[in-house]
Formats: C-alpha cells, structure tokens, sequence
C-alpha cells in the first residue's frame, strides 16, 4: 500500500493534501506530539507549501492538529478529558446505532468484520485489527438508517480513528476482537439487549485503555 504521504498529482491539489496529511494522522504515520513541518510535508507530497499550510490549517479546526503561537503546529495529543468527554458522546451515539441497526443487521458486513476478528489473538496486527474495527463500527453507523445520527457520528469520527492508535497501546487485542465477535454474533441471532450490553462494555473498556495511554503521556508532559 502506498504511504500517506507519497507525492500526490491532482489538479485539486488543496483537498488531495488535506485528505492526505489527515490519512497519516489518523492512521498514526504522523504520531501524537510530533511538529509538522511545512516544509517537510511539501516535499514528500511533491507540492508547494501553500496547500499544505492551507491543509494545516482545515486539520486545527477539526481537531486534529493543534496552532501554539510561535511554535508552530502539532499533532493533537488529547487530554483525559477529551479524552472521557468523547467517549461520553461516542457511547451514547453508538449505543442509538446499535438498537436501531439490530432491527436489519448488515449481514454481509458483519461476517466480512466476523472473519477477521474471529480467530484473532493479541498478536494480531495493530493496523489489521484498527482496519476492522473502524470498518465494523461504521456499519452498525450506517445500518441506523439515521442521516442526522450518522452526519454526527462522522462528525467525530477523526477524532475517534485518531484515539484508536493511542488506546491499542493498553488494549489487549484479542480480547477486544472477541468482543467484536459477541456482538456480530448476538447481532445475527437476533439478541439485541445482549448486542447493546457488550458493545457497551468494549466501549467503555477502549476509553479506559485511552485514559491510561493518556494519563501517562500527561505525567510526561509535566
């Protein structure tokens, strides 16, 4: 797979950087913490530094770069409680979902998302696991048959890729795949109390694993 930051070629070369720099946020190839460099940036996109200024720029607003005056722009590190806030929101929004998406499981997606976490351990691959979590919590997002409870859900959903990285850092993996599996399984069979009940318990188990990542970094910091 290409990287991220491979050099780009479009004509609409503004959306193409933001939609690039964002990718290697979001997908951890640009940690948390790290400066961004204009110069850097425009050179392994093969662009000017106008459209990567701009894509900077665009990334503060969403979140996921943070402008400290006369230091320049860094890849958000958020605090625990951003961190505790946004699972607060995601919990409550993803739990909707689900109860609505039980009544018409996405049957196909779910056993595409049941074929890579049912036999996964915590060996499984970070960006192996992350690739079906965000594909399996996108389809309980469409499968609500909610436009506004979906424009919502991606509204945050940065946000939310960018915690995964830092969450799988204390989240034993084979354990929140089993929890996938417990949830596409009482999906399919029509337990839906059992489906809201456990993905209520993975979520809650992912902010507590992202508390810890950073509560740590937070104590670095100091």
């Amino acid at each position: 797979m290409d990287s991220p930051l491979s050099p780009t070629r479009n004509t609409d070369l503004r959306q193409i950087v933001y939609e690039k720099i964002k990718e290697a946020i979001v997908h951890g190839v640009i940690p948390p913490g790290q400066r961004l460099s204009e110069v850097e940036l425009a050179d392994q996109l093969a662009v000017s530094r106008t459209p990567v200024r701009e894509a900077i720029r665009q990334l503060s607003q969403t979140g996921l770069v943070t402008l400290i005056p006369r230091r320049g722009a860094y890849v958000t590190l958020p605090t625990v409680q951003d961190a505790i806030d946004l699972y607060e929101l995601r919990s409550g929004l993803e739990l909707l979902a689900m109860e609505r998406a039980c009544k018409n499981p996405p049957r196909e997606e779910l056993l595409q998302c049941l074929e890579i976490f049912e036999n996964a351990t915590d060996d499984i691959a970070v960006e192996i696991f992350l690739d079906g979590d965000r594909k399996f919590h996108a389809a309980i997002s469409a499968a609500s048959n909610n436009r506004y409870l979906q424009e919502v859900l991606q509204n945050i959903a940065d946000q939310i890729n960018l915690c995964r990285h830092y969450s799988v850092e204390k989240l034993p993996l084979g354990t929140s795949s089993q929890e996938h599996v417990t949830i596409i399984k009482a999906m399919l069979g029509g337990d839906c109390d059992k489906a809201i009940a456990t993905l209520k318990e993975h979520l809650d188990r992912a902010r507590d694993a992202l508390v810890e990542f950073l509560e740590i970094h937070e104590k670095d910091r100091s």
